[in-house]
């Protein structure tokens, strides 16, 4: 995690800032989903990771993790039947050890996984989530998450690493990686930072923007797409925030409640 005091180079303060740069629009650097596919990448990151995050909470209750040898977990069902499954490694390569259950999201049932052994895509998905793992641990300061989706144009997974803040009073903005990797989840195809920056923003300033519509505080600024990315998405949900980001082409998006639309064409007055 980016320490305090950082530089927020991929942000701007204030949408007259904005407006003012005069920043040509850019061809989009990095791979594109479209609006419906963001969204919904978006929370589905959102729905795992507050999943795993109670039930990591749950096991560390409950077991000695480094005892229990767990080296991560993947995750299985869809919402609101989830199973987060937590994994060890052994002398033979990565087996189940521990099983939380959700009917609902906050009662898992946590249990011993009654058989160790991995499916095929079970398999594929722990190396995938340690693949990006390795790769992200040299990023920013190394602190990260991950969070693993097939990949919705083909049969590998997308690997997001979410740069993480101990801060209560920032949120990582910046550092977070799109991993595309294949289906056996050994091989990095594609590695995408979603930022130019490991930044982090002063959660007030980016309230004052929520409470503005986006006309003072921090609006977020891409260099990498004309629209918010699935990042955003999941940001918003995660931290239950409106987030008002900036494309390439210079129009303000809203992202708030899992969803994104065009607030202004342009961020703020017309300039000569």
């Amino acid at each position: 995690m980016p320490r305090p005091g950082r530089m927020l180079s991929a942000l701007l303060a204030g949408v007259g800032l904005l407006a003012a740069t005069g920043v040509e629009a850019a061809t989009p650097l990095i791979r594109h989903f479209d609006r419906a596919t963001t969204e919904a990448l978006g929370r589905a990151m959102y729905e795992q990771d507050r999943r795993a995050s109670i039930a990591a909470d749950f096991v560390r209750d409950n077991f000695d993790p480094a005892a229990e040898r767990l080296v991560g977990y993947i995750t299985s069902g869809a919402p609101p039947h989830v199973r987060v499954r937590f994994i060890r490694t052994t002398a033979d390569g990565y087996e189940a050890a521990l099983d939380a259950d959700f009917d609902d999201l906050l009662l898992p049932v946590l249990k011993r996984a009654e058989d160790s052994r991995l499916s095929t895509l079970e398999q594929a998905q722990i190396a995938a989530r340690l693949t990006a793992a390795r790769d992200s641990s040299t990023r920013c300061d190394g602190r990260y998450n991950t969070l693993a989706l097939p990949d919705p144009d083909g049969d590998g997974w997308l690997v997001y690493a979410i740069a993480t803040s101990i801060d209560a009073d920032t949120i990582m903005v910046g550092g977070h990686v799109r991993y595309t990797i294949n289906a056996a989840g050994d091989v990095i195809q594609h590695a995408e930072p979603l930022a130019s920056a490991c930044a982090e923003a002063p959660r007030a300033e980016l309230e004052r923007a929520a409470a503005t519509r986006g006309s003072a505080g921090l609006a977020l600024r891409s260099s990498l797409a004309t629209t918010p990315l699935e990042t955003h998405v999941y940001l918003s949900l995660m931290y239950a925030l409106p987030l008002y980001v900036v494309g390439t082409d210079l129009k303000m998006w809203q992202v708030d409640a899992g969803h994104m639309q065009v607030l202004r064409d342009k961020p703020g007055p017309a300039t000569p």
